[in-house]
């Protein structure tokens, strides 16, 4: 089972109508029509302007969705209330310009900042891809932030492979 399958498995039961979600890498739309159909409202994040039209077209049909042109780390600048599941697919648009990427240090900020926004006992779902590049970098500086703040990593998922994506769910502690 690849990781986003694995994620949408896992995060479904967590998401109820009432709540508001974050995809903090809106991409190619999928992870944002995932939500929309499950919550009250969900932002979406991406600094591709391709991505938020591909968005924008996948959840034409949803009157819930929130499509935001900036960066993730920007999040304070938008949401003002709380959340209960923010969503990272970290990289580069699929099938999109492999130069656009996120960064390790921005994601931190952008991480941080979600955090602070979820409610008590919300959800992070974060998932790395290594090869590309900077994101080793992007895993290891994360993993090392959570290790050290002591986050709560209630959930890893990896395939078999040796540069597969890792997928980390967090919860926040109260």
């Amino acid at each position: 089972m690849n990781n986003n399958t694995y994620i949408h498995k896992y995060i479904r039961g967590l998401i109820h109508e009432d709540d508001v979600c974050v995809d903090m890498t809106a991409g190619n739309g999928f992870d944002t029509l995932f939500l929309a159909s499950l919550a009250k409202k969900v932002y979406a994040f991406d600094i591709s302007e391709t991505a938020i039209r591909n968005t924008k077209e996948k959840t034409r049909d949803f009157d819930n969705v929130v499509l935001i042109h900036d960066d993730h780390a920007n999040i304070d600048r938008y949401v003002n209330e709380k959340i209960r599941l923010c969503i990272f697919n970290l990289g580069y648009l699929p099938h999109g310009d492999m130069t656009t990427v996120t960064g390790k240090d921005t994601t931190l900020i952008a991480f941080q900042k979600a955090y602070e926004l979820l409610e008590d006992k919300g959800y992070i779902v974060i998932t790395f891809y290594l090869k590309h590049p900077g994101g080793r970098d992007e895993y290891y500086q994360l993993d090392r932030y959570f290790r050290t703040k002591k986050v709560d990593i209630i959930d890893i998922y990896r395939q078999d492979k040796t540069d597969s994506p890792i997928t980390y769910i967090i919860k926040k502690s109260v």
